[in-house]
């Protein structure tokens, strides 16, 4: 699956899905061992089952709700603000044996199957790893009751500030899930690292989540984020942690948590304008104190897809000219057993820099790429491989902003290995996890060096 289709589920129309009657939602986005959980329900049929699989190497089978008699409830007005108020249909203890990891509940409608996406924690820490899936920007896209964080996706082409945890997610796609995460968290778990999962509010809600674990990994598409988020990770990283990106457009949104973590809230003061001296207000993350800089080693982030007014043509489309990394370090220890080259190209089978890739200003020293600083990224990162994008509008290259039309730009790998305790790895494209398809690939190897030096 390339990139120019995979953009398509952010597309739909809030009217496919702002009156969606049958499905459901559980009551917590992540659960521990030994914990209840609930399901929220409106389903026509007269009776139905619901079927629990663990997603990883394979889809298993843990449990099955029978007997269950189908009732429709009723779609709020402001349910995707206030969330949809459904009466619960069923509800359990997670056993203390269920292995922590993605969980999808799923069930027959009239309307088709409708799948529940739920985290399950352990007790206590388990593994060296823990892995964060990005179910805040599962929610910032997600338009069932009518409106998200989008314009071009919501009723009336007017976005929402505040959306529910509490609402179905789209089907088909669960928020980000099928379309990106899977293929990262199906490839670990069949690597057999030792690997926690939990969500993004479980690092708000816990100061201290980071404490027992070597590394805290981030792949797909981990755009919408709070401030407490990023201070912890800065802190964790200066204290000897180890924080690995897998993933594009991380960190580019300053969100707010509330009601119990059940509402999350983005100012977004004019959608995506960066801000002015004349209109300062604005969520982006790399204006708010250089949260993002500081963060994650990235300023900017090239829209790869590059849409045009033609749905079916991008600037930048899946071709032998782009959706690859060009190797500037060979020598570093990411690449060993690869066989790289300087100047070699990998990922382009499956055009692993697509939709969005992130980086930073960079200037060529003795021909290899260097930050410079000037828009807040350390210059102790090293730049490890480069890619070459394009974006219509390059205006968020710069902090003046003052670019204009198609503008040439890149994508990059980096690691900072010298200015922390710990290191910050970044591999910054939201495609990377595609590019795990086949197993003796060299983004996998890639992927295992980081994984075996920083998080074991």
């Amino acid at each position: 699956m390339k990139r120019e289709h995979i953009w398509v589920h952010h597309e739909w129309d809030a009217t496919t899905n702002w009156k969606l009657r049958e499905g459901g939602y559980a009551n917590v986005s992540s659960v521990k061992q030994g914990e209840e959980i609930a399901f929220h329900i409106s389903n026509s049929r007269s009776y139905y089952e619901i079927f629990i699989f663990r997603e990883g190497a394979e889809r298993e089978l843990v449990k099955t709700i029978t007997g269950l008699q189908g009732a429709l409830q009723d779609v709020p007005e402001l349910g995707y603000q206030d969330g949809f108020g459904w009466a619960p249909v069923a509800s359990f203890r997670i056993p203390e044996d269920w292995k922590s990891g993605v969980y999808v509940a799923t069930f027959s409608t009239a309307q088709g199957l409708r799948e529940i996406l739920f985290v399950v924690r352990p007790k206590s820490p388990c593994g060296s790893l823990l892995l964060t899936v990005a179910t805040n920007t599962y929610q910032a896209y997600n338009n069932v009751g009518g409106k998200c964080f989008y314009d071009y996706i919501s009723t009336d082409r007017q976005h929402a500030k505040l959306v529910s945890f509490d609402r179905p997610l789209q089907a088909d796609c669960l928020g980000n899930f099928y379309i990106w995460d899977q293929f990262f968290t199906s490839w670990i778990d069949a690597e057999g690292y030792s690997v926690d999962y939990c969500v993004n509010g479980d690092h708000d809600a816990e100061p201290d989540i980071l404490t027992h674990y070597k590394a805290n990994v981030r792949f797909g598409h981990d755009e919408y984020n709070s401030r407490n988020e990023c201070l912890q990770l800065q802190e964790f990283v200066r204290d000897g942690g180890n924080l690995i990106l897998f993933g594009g457009n991380c960190f580019c949104q300053e969100i707010e948590l509330r009601n119990n973590q059940r509402q999350i809230f983005c100012a977004k003061p004019y959608y995506h304008d960066r801000p002015t001296p004349e209109r300062p207000e604005t969520s982006f993350l790399n204006f708010i104190d250089d949260l993002r800089q500081r963060t994650i080693g990235v300023f900017y982030t090239s829209f790869v897809h590059t849409k045009t007014d033609d749905p079916n043509v991008f600037l930048a489309p899946t071709t032998e000219d782009w959706g690859y990394y060009r190797v500037c370090d060979p020598d570093h220890w990411v690449f060993e057993g690869t066989g790289l080259k300087a100047g070699d190209v990998f990922g382009q089978e499956d055009s692993i820099v697509g939709v969005e890739a992130d980086a930073a200003d960079l200037v060529y020293v003795d021909g290899r790429p260097q930050y410079t600083g000037k828009d807040g990224v350390s210059r102790e990162y090293r730049i490890l491989a480069i890619a070459d994008c394009l974006v219509p509008d390059a205006s968020h290259l710069t902090r003046a902003g003052n670019a204009r039309g198609i503008g040439r730009c890149y994508g990059t790998v980096a690691i900072n290995e010298t200015e922390f305790k710990g290191t910050v790895f970044n591999a910054a494209t939201i495609e990377w996890g595609h590019g795990l398809y086949r197993d003796d690939s060299v983004v996998a190897r890639i992927t295992r060096n980081v994984l075996n030096r920083l998080g074991r």
